[in-house]
């Protein structure tokens, strides 16, 4: 992708020149760096391009990635003293001869195609945000669907009944699907439900492990196991006949998947379902107990309507503009994600008509072919119009393997590795790469799964059918290749194809970036000899399933800066990991201690260590004290373990690690004065102590302070945390987790009044005694209050403090039975209350609140479960 490659080769450029070394030639660098940055000024300008244009781009983009391409790989191998100074000279001023012709053509075509691009909007919104929680999800088409299903679903036949739904890729089953599944009138009628995607590369342990983790959410942790252990659980949970289930099994591919896992689906005659989604009218055939949907595709008027939703949220269509609309609408051919995606894309420009006709024009060009073949290219669409800078980010999306929960935080932390992310102003490269993200939310590319307690998206997805648009782009573009085994039968079922199987063939081998996929294990000889032949990696991603033994594993690449192994359990520090002095990421699982030698990775920006199985090391480090003097530091995120020692000699005033910003998960003894004077600007911090003791914490020292994690690992009830000094935290912590301090609640006071906390999660007896009563006008911005496992049998919190908060969680607190109601119920922002493991008297009081609320038009979603996270009172059926 030639606008990645641009700015990542400019960020080197721009680096080199800051801190040139001795052997570096400034001036032929400075020379470069303006053409480079010209090169991504005129790119920039290019979009979006007209369909006339656009066969001319393409050739220009493929001309300027492969210049730029054979330009990082001189400045890099000259950086790494494979070259001699002349020698790269002469072979950079022949590169920048290349650079200089396609300027020339690059400001020619910008020439011609200004005249013809759309007119952004006057007032166009600029700023956007991932903590956008959900976008407008109206049910557009599947009216009948629904109340067809509904129908079958709460009939009153009580054996278990298997309902397939089928139809056209895109057309929208997952959807409904997941319409039924968070109905409010099915969900009291089904106490135990569960939800789990299989997809193409079948894994029944993961399947099993799936279920069971949504079926026992409020046990806080997934059964391990191998698949038969898994399955057996799953069948016992099932078991009760007072409580019928209903589990999703989505996207199956293959009916060996039902033959594996359907007798651990008891029949307890108790009015159970199960929901298949599949493409397959085969496989519905097998699976079905009777009843089988199949969809099918929206009409005009439906399109039309869907349409209008995702661009407008459901408000007006300006006049001008609904020709074309109507059109693009009826050409998508009736599939909800067609439309979808293209009203995401149209969402950017909802006062643009010229836009809006290039898009027509578009879609039905695209549309003027067979079904299956218009879809992809009506998807394909919403790639071209991206802006350039959101092209990479949308690629690096199929390196993940189908079906996966990608979190958002390391998907970050990646993107700042890759460096195809341009600085702006004041923003941190992370922000810029939330807004990115944010971006493709926006466009309906990537969905969200999961959010985290401050409302912001926490993990992500994406569609089958666009994940393997990005794969498939990837290669064609040199961007990213994925090494995977999948049998030819599935491969033809997916589109037809199975990208990269096997890594052979001279346009595979001069990939940029490697992403090793989940199933790996069978094939891993034929997968490491195949990886070692992409020469120019620069990224190497072991995507999926980890492996508790170990796997080989390739780091032939010289020039690697993305090395993503916390997957693959290293028994020996691999010794070859140190001389890779452009990495910039580095994730792994190793239980020893890392070397002084890491401290050559001196461009290291995100180091992320694991170990396993999970053991506290006291008074030790696995890091060096060396890794004081890795300046490019960002962030660091280890298993519970101390952090070395500040080294004893130091030169000069500045602060060793000052671009620091996540540091995670270190010994409470570490956080001396000294220690934070050296990490100033952290904005993330989670610290331990083994066991009930005393503690300093100098927080104060960390002005960013944005969100601070505290845990004793063996809390002792009754038994306090001792405070040398009060707890005093930073004005901007915005997010505060304790657990097992075991302190009296008067000393969470002066925590109450920090102006910017939004989220509070007390955990394990984080502070004891019968009764909370927070002092008025405390906590004044908090949004989110989680309590478990704490003492508490009384509580006040309402509109004299916590006035702004929008959800509660109380997990497994036993002895709680009362809270202020008159308080409680003018909280005039809550949205919502789940409990968890409560006992009945507190149970049946919130009910009651509800249940007034409900009456007085308060909406307010409410959630009553066991500890092991059923409802607690299920309907007869």
């Amino acid at each position: 992708m030639a606008f990645a490659a641009v700015v990542s080769v400019e960020q080197i450029l721009q680096q080199l020149i800051l801190n040139p070394a001795d052997a570096v030639p400034k001036s032929a660098m400075e020379s470069f760096h303006v053409k480079i940055r010209s090169l991504q000024s005129y790119l920039e300008k290019m979009y979006p391009v007209r369909r006339s244009k656009r066969d001319v781009v393409k050739r220009l983009e493929s001309e300027i990635r492969e210049t730029v391409y054979e330009a990082q790989d001189l400045i890099e191998a000259f950086i790494s003293s494979h070259n001699s100074q002349p020698d790269f000279l002469v072979n950079l001023k022949e590169n920048e001869g290349k650079l200089d012709q396609i300027l020339a053509t690059a400001e020619e075509i910008v020439g011609s195609v200004k005249d013809e691009q759309p007119t952004p909007p006057a007032n166009a919104e600029t700023s956007k945000s991932i903590s956008r929680a959900t976008k407008n999800t109206k049910i557009v088409g599947q009216e009948e669907d629904f109340k067809t299903l509904s129908k079958v679903i709460l009939s009153k036949t009580t054996d278990l009944q298997v309902i397939p739904i089928t139809g056209l890729p895109g057309i929208g089953k997952t959807t409904l699907a997941r319409s039924i599944f968070d109905d409010k009138e099915i969900g009291e009628r089904f106490p135990v439900r569960s939800w789990v995607t299989v997809g193409q590369d079948f894994n029944p342990g993961e399947v099993f492990s799936k279920l069971l983790a949504s079926i026992q959410k409020g046990d806080g942790s997934v059964k391990q196991g191998n698949a038969e252990h898994l399955a057996t659980q799953l069948y016992k949970s099932l078991q009760d006949p007072n409580k019928p289930y209903l589990i999703v099994v989505d996207d199956v591919w293959d009916s060996v998947v039902w033959d594996r896992i359907r007798n651990y689906f008891p029949n307890r005659y108790n009015c159970s379902r199960i929901l298949v989604t599949t493409r397959s009218y085969t496989i519905a055939g097998n699976v079905k107990s009777g009843f089988s949907h199949t969809m099918k595709e929206l009409n005009e008027e439906q399109s039309w309507e869907l349409l209008r939703e995702k661009v407008f949220g459901g408000g007006h269509c300006p006049p001008n503009l609904e020709v074309a609309g109507r059109s693009i609408a009826e050409h998508c051919g009736g599939l909800p994600l067609s439309i979808t995606v293209v009203g995401g894309q149209l969402s950017q420009e909802i006062e643009n008509e010229s836009y809006w006709k290039i898009v027509e024009e578009d879609i039905k060009i695209a549309a003027d072919s067979d079904k299956e073949t218009a879809y992809m290219e009506i998807l394909a669409q919403s790639y071209e119009h991206l802006p350039a800078k959101l092209k990479g980010c949308f690629l690096y999306m199929g390196a993940f393997p189908e079906d996966s929960e990608i979190h958002v935080s390391k998907l970050v932390k990646l993107w700042l590795a890759e460096g195809f992310l341009m600085e702006n102003g004041s923003s941190s490269f992370e922000d810029i790469a939330e807004q990115c993200l944010a971006d493709l939310l926006d466009r309906n590319l990537v969905f969200p799964l999961k959010f985290s307690s401050n409302g912001k998206v926490k993990t992500c997805g994406m569609h089958d059918s666009i994940r393997h648009l990005a794969e498939s782009k990837s290669v064609d573009e040199r961007f990213f290749v994925s090494v995977k085994k999948v049998s030819s039968q599935r491969s033809q079922l997916h589109h037809g194809e199975a990208v990269a199987d096997t890594l052979k063939g001279k346009h595979t081998q001069s990939q940029r970036r490697l992403s090793v996929h989940k199933n790996i294990l069978m094939c891993m000889e034929d997968v490491y000899e195949s990886a070692k032949l992409i020469k120019p990696a620069r990224t190497l991603v072991y995507a999926g399933h980890y492996h508790h033994h170990p796997l080989p594993y390739c780091l032939v690449y010289d020039w690697l800066r993305v090395l993503d192994a916390v997957r693959v359990h290293f028994i020996e520090f691999p010794t070859q990991l140190v001389k890779l002095i452009h990495l910039r990421y580095l994730s792994l699982t190793y239980n020893g201690k890392l070397p002084a030698s890491l401290s050559q990775l001196t461009n290291l920006l995100v180091l992320i260590v694991r170990r396993y199985p999970k053991i506290v090391i006291m008074g030790k480090s696995i890091l060096p004290v060396e890794i004081w003097y890795m300046k490019q530091l960002r962030h660091i995120l280890l298993t519970e373990c101390d952090f070395p020692n500040l080294p004893e000699t130091q030169t000069g005033d500045s602060p060793l690690l000052e671009n620091l910003q996540t540091l995670s998960a270190i010994n409470a003894a570490n956080c001396t004065q000294e220690f934070f004077k050296n990490v100033p600007n952290l904005k993330k911090l989670g610290v331990w102590i083994e066991a009930p003791g005393t503690v300093s914490l100098y927080l104060d020292h960390l002005q960013d302070l944005e969100a601070f994690k505290f845990r004793v690992l063996n809390p002792i009830p009754g038994k306090e945390i001792y405070l040398e000094r009060d707890l005093v935290f930073p004005e901007k912590l915005e997010k505060l987790s304790l657990s097992g301090c075991s302190l009296p609640w008067d000393s969470l006071n002066n925590v109450g009044k920090f102006p910017c906390l939004r989220v509070l999660k007390l955990r394990h007896f984080a502070f004891q005694g019968p009764e909370w009563i927070p002092v008025e006008e405390q906590f004044p911005k908090l949004e989110l209050l989680l309590i478990e496992c704490l003492d508490l049998e009384y509580m006040e919190i309402g509109f004299a403090s916590c006035e702004n908060l929008k959800s509660l969680i109380i997990k497994n607190c036993y002895k709680l039975e009362e809270i202020n109601e008159d308080e409680f119920t003018n909280i005039g922002t809550l949205v919502s209350v789940e409990l968890i493991g409560c006992n009945h008297q507190f149970v049946d009081q919130l009910t009651e609140i509800k249940n007034r609320l409900d009456e007085d038009g308060k909406k307010l979603e409410f959630g009553v479960h066991s500890s092991w996270g059923e409802t607690t009172s299920p309907n007869e059926c």
